[in-house]
């Protein structure tokens, strides 16, 4: 949830009725766009790959991006880019359908310039933005998405990076249907932990720049017109609620974790405490340290997004069993 421009920059490239869907594919991989109703009554975007020539059903593997309020497709120049789930699909290679869903209160082709300040996302968005709102909202779309046709319901698998790790390990304790979840450069203890280790890092005075704000934040935690660390007090307060160690010791799906160590947005030495904690309680799961990846797990001979996509691979057969492929 910190400022992370690598992957903003890479973005660029039960409860309802079935969902209905638009007319056309957007952007330049072939997805469709449909709208539902969440538990809460209020709308739900979302974006299904569509199947080429198919022959059988196939299972969701489910993107959670990472922190901003941009939409999954943005204008540009005149034609409609697309973002990460677009590599997902290309991984995939036709094995799965790809899911993205839109965070609450943000609408089709939204582009936030910076994925640091939320002041100028959509009041909407701030009011709305928070872990449990998105973790349901994601789940809704599943639930939505598996009524549609050619998608199979034995094994979904929520794939999040950076903030949205979290996000992906909270899916699967609030989707039954979930069976595996990633979490990539998402980090392990609670936010405050790698927001001292980034301010750390970086010379600043943890005190002031961490807990302080943190105070303020704790005085009003439910302002979405208050801002620390580039984001609302109600957006922080919810997130500091939890951590990728507490939801994963509490999920049941099959899970994995990677990072590298030449992150400087999420201390490596979080994903070292994640390991151990899991590893004390017994709580199995693929762990994947990448020496000199960075927070977009490229390695410093690689050209984005080659270690991502590599990543995505080896998630995704671990996911379809086609590991060794």
């Amino acid at each position: 949830m910190l400022k992370v421009s690598v992957i903003a920059v890479l973005n660029l490239l039960f409860w309802s009725a079935l969902a209905t869907a638009e007319d056309y594919p957007v952007g330049d991989k072939p997805f469709r766009r449909y709208a539902a109703e969440g538990r809460d009554g209020k709308r739900i975007t979302f974006y299904l790959s569509t199947q080429q020539a198919p022959t059988h059903p196939l299972p969701l593997i489910v993107w959670v991006q990472g922190t901003g309020c941009s939409s999954h497709f943005v204008r540009v120049g005149e034609r409609i880019g697309s973002g990460l789930q677009s590599l997902l699909y290309s991984v995939a290679r036709g094995r799965a359908r790809i899911l993205a869903v839109e965070k609450p209160g943000v609408e089709f082709l939204d582009n936030q310039p910076d994925a640091g300040d939320a002041q100028t996302c959509r009041p909407e968005f701030r009011a709305e933005f928070t872990l449990e709102r998105w973790a349901t909202t994601i789940a809704d779309a599943i639930k939505a998405a598996q009524a549609l046709p050619g998608v199979e319901t034995s094994k979904t698998l929520v794939i999040g990076i950076s903030e949205g790790g979290i996000v992906a390990m909270r899916v699967s304790n609030v989707s039954p249907v979930v069976t595996h979840a990633a979490s990539l450069s998402g980090g392990g203890p609670v936010y405050l932990f790698h927001m001292a280790e980034f301010m750390r890092s970086r010379g600043l005075d943890v005190e002031k720049e961490v807990y302080v704000c943190w105070s303020e934040i704790l005085k009003d935690p439910d302002s979405d017109t208050k801002f620390c660390w580039g984001q609302t007090h109600r957006q922080w307060s919810s997130f500091m609620k939890t951590s990728v160690i507490s939801e994963a010791l509490r999920s049941r799906a099959l899970l994995y974790f990677a990072q590298g160590t030449a992150d400087t947005q999420q201390a490596i030495a979080g994903f070292d405490v994640l390991r151990a904690e899991l590893a004390a309680k017994q709580r199995d799961a693929v762990f994947e340290r990448i020496e000199g990846a960075d927070h977009a797990l490229d390695l410093p001979n690689q050209k984005a997004p080659e270690g991502l996509e590599a990543v995505f691979g080896r998630v995704e057969n671990w996911f379809l069993g086609d590991v060794g492929k």
